[in-house]
């Protein structure tokens, strides 16, 4: 019995040793390809640890140049034939990432669009190991044209003071103030304020402390550069850098944002120079009150009568300036462009008008109208005024571009009659022919010393609707109507949008802020013309 068993023990044994080392073979493949697959997941997560890396290090070469643009106003200067004296040489080669042994950064830098757009175009390669990324970024100054809506003071103009409270004078000087300074405006200076009719379209930066009542929609960013606290003792502090008893509807948490101010030049002489050839400039130079009317074929028609000596001839179908500006100026006391006048040269203004003291017979005016197509920037020593349609050829979705830069106003022409005068005052008016219905206007629009306006906007009777596709900055809120019960009884109601395109690229010479920060426009990865790059990347410029 017992020999039977050791026979049948010493059997089973001979069966489970080929299964040992089968199932020893099994887990050692398993193991085997355990230990591959770990492997393989770790060199995967290497490589996409160093592609995530590599983005991060061409974002980080846009910071280095940013930095050190932002801190030498002329480091647009440099590339890699002409290096900087601070030993910057990632214009010509990589150089690590601070703080980091295995990333690197280098960058390319284009200014050929600097001068006539203010754009500097960068290209910044970021490298870890053996992996490379690029980006390609348009850097330029916050300034006027990142807003539709820009206003140094939130109050109406001094200059429409006729008396009551305040001359004009006495406006000057009690009302031209923001509301925080530690000589704030009067308390009988008169505020602007956003209702609940008003929808804002666009980024919105006022320097003053906005004032809201109702419920106001802003349907982009909106910044102030007031801090929420106060110098004067009329200035009520407030955590919510606004002013008012109102519920706006912002589309960002926490705004208005606090934003540095942007400060306007004291005049746009800078936009003449590029207009007059005395001093180099390329652009068309006319004296006196000018009529301009674009042609959609890419021509204007200028009638200019006192423009006696010029590098642009006036007539019919002239072409657009080479350099794209055009610049109106005063009728000066000496040259061949100087003399006197007694009468407005273009019939301003018409006959009934009671905007009798609006024209100068030698102010430097420009009268714009018509189609666009080009880009092209008209400025006014004195005012531009809008006596038609002002539009682009290609529509809101095409590349035209127009600025419109006046020392005084930029204006909608509104002649108006009185019909009955009562002490001194007219107490029924009328509008005259040439007032404008529902008129549209697509442009950057920049006022120095004044407004964007509607001539005679408390007279007359409502037009409809006025619609601006572009940007508004003036340096005090400019009057287009008044209002009853939400319903528009002279002038216009508003219909302001903002055109996106004017984040990345501006009119010809438009107008800078006196001094402000470079910044990133717009940034996409790209892929470089000398080096292989992603599927989907487009090429870089």
């Amino acid at each position: 019995m017992m020999s039977a068993v050791r026979a049948r023990f010493r059997d089973e044994q001979g069966i489970a040793l080929p299964a040992v080392i089968i199932l020893a073979v099994i887990m050692m493949t398993l193991v085997g390809a355990t230990a591959g697959f770990a492997i393989n997941s770790l060199n995967t997560s290497r490589l996409d640890q160093d592609w995530n890396s590599a983005l991060s290090a061409a974002e980080a070469g846009l910071d280095d140049y940013l930095y050190r643009l932002n801190r030498d106003s002329e480091y647009w200067l440099y590339n890699a034939s002409n290096l900087p004296s601070d030993g910057n040489v990632a214009f010509s080669q990589w150089v690590d990432v601070p703080g980091s042994s295995n990333s690197q950064f280098r960058y390319h830098v284009n200014t050929d669009q600097l001068s006539s757009e203010g754009i500097i175009r960068i290209v910044s390669s970021g490298k870890v190991r053996g992996t490379v990324r690029t980006v390609e970024a348009l850097l330029r100054r916050r300034n006027f044209l990142d807003y539709l809506y820009f206003t140094e003071y939130e109050t109406i103009d001094p200059a429409m003071y006729t008396g009551y409270p305040f001359s004009a004078s006495e406006a000057q000087a009690a009302c031209a103030h923001h509301y925080y300074d530690s000589v704030g405006r009067h308390e009988n200076c008169s505020n602007i304020t956003f209702f609940s009719q008003d929808v804002i379209k666009g980024p919105l930066h006022s320097n003053d402390a906005i004032l809201i009542s109702g419920t106001p929609t802003f349907q982009d960013s909106t910044t102030t550069s007031w801090d929420g606290t106060c110098q004067n003792s009329e200035c009520v502090a407030s955590a919510d850098r606004y002013r008012g008893s109102g519920t706006p509807n912002f589309a960002n948490p926490g705004d208005p944002a606090y934003a540095p101010p942007l400060t306007l030049p004291p005049s746009n002489s800078e936009v003449k120079e590029k207009a007059d050839a005395a001093l180099g400039g390329e652009g068309c130079l006319f004296t006196g009150p000018t009529r301009i009317t674009l042609n959609s074929n890419g021509t204007m028609n200028v009638t200019s009568p006192q423009t006696v000596s010029s590098n642009c001839q006036t007539g019919t179908s002239r072409p657009l300036p080479s350099n794209g500006v055009i610049y109106v100026q005063n009728q000066p006391s000496s040259g061949p462009n100087a003399g006197t006048c007694s009468s407005h040269p273009l019939g301003y203004p018409v006959s009934g008008d009671i905007n009798t003291a609006q024209y100068g017979c030698g102010n430097g005016d420009a009268f714009v109208s018509g189609v666009l197509d080009g880009q092209l920037t008209i400025a006014a020593e004195d005012s531009v005024i809008i006596t038609g349609n002002t539009t682009y050829a290609g529509g809101t979705t095409g590349d035209d571009l127009l600025g419109l830069v006046a020392n005084n106003y930029v204006e909608i022409y509104h002649p108006v009659a009185c019909n009955d005068w009562e002490d001194g005052y007219c107490t029924s008016t009328s509008n005259l022919s040439g007032s404008l219905t529902n008129p549209t206007v697509q442009a950057a629009i920049l006022t120095v010393d004044h407004s964007f306006r509607v001539q005679n906007y408390a007279y007359g009777s409502s037009l409809g609707t006025l619609s601006v596709f572009g940007t508004i900055g003036q340096l005090y809120r400019g009057a287009v109507g008044t209002f009853s019960g939400g319903s528009t009884t002279t002038g216009y109601s508003k219909n302001y949008t903002y055109d996106t395109k004017l984040r990345f690229t501006s009119p010809p010479h438009f107008l800078d802020p006196v001094a402000s920060a470079w910044g990133i426009k717009t940034w996409a990865e790209c892929k470089p013309f000398d080096a292989p790059g992603t599927s989907g990347q487009t090429a870089c410029s």
